[in-house]
């Protein structure tokens, strides 16, 4: 008799849950509260980068030229990516691959319609959004979902990514880390 294998769909159940609930995009622009600068000290602090300033990019045009500024830290994306790998690798170890993988492309394509749909209303309200830029933001919210289900699967609580989502939960998009800045839109 072979061995029961836990299958991760029963592990995604809660963030599903969270993703329906979050406010996605609702945020943007408003002054920055005290859990939103929380929430992005937590994240910076949790990829490495120490104690970074919280900067706010007040709309669209000003986030879509922040994202195409020259000085963005390439280290933060790597960091990222780094600890996405390393997520991922454990829980490939947990649970069988294909399991996994249509877990998470379930998860991120449902979620993916949801937060697509927030971003362009987030640019009808507030005006001035490139149609790309919606496109990206949403992008940047599926990421973060799909992020936060590795660390999840994974076992690691106290991943960057709970944090991120945090941000995006609270109606915020986390555009990434410019100089000695952590920039949130």
């Amino acid at each position: 008799m072979s061995p029961v294998v836990a299958l991760p769909g029963p592990q995604l159940h809660a963030l599903r849950a969270e993703v329906l609930a979050a406010s996605w995009f609702a945020a943007l622009g408003e002054p920055l509260t005290d859990g939103d600068r929380s929430d992005a000290s937590a994240y910076a602090e949790a990829l490495g980068f120490g104690s970074l300033a919280i900067g706010l990019s007040r709309d669209w045009r000003d986030a879509e030229r922040l994202l195409k500024a020259p000085d963005w830290m390439p280290s933060w994306w790597a960091r990222e990516e780094e600890i996405r790998q390393l997520l991922l690798r454990e829980a490939k170890g947990r649970y069988p691959e294909r399991a996994l993988w249509s877990s998470l492309t379930e998860l991120t394509t449902e979620a993916g319609d949801l937060v697509h749909g927030k971003a362009a209303t987030a640019a009808a309200r507030m005006g001035n959004a490139a149609p790309a830029s919606i496109h990206v933001a949403a992008g940047a919210a599926s990421q973060a979902i799909y992020h936060l289900a590795l660390a999840r699967l994974a076992g690691q609580a106290a991943s960057p990514f709970e944090s991120k989502f945090r941000l995006f939960a609270a109606g915020r998009w986390p555009l990434g880390a410019m100089g000695s800045k952590l920039v949130v839109f």
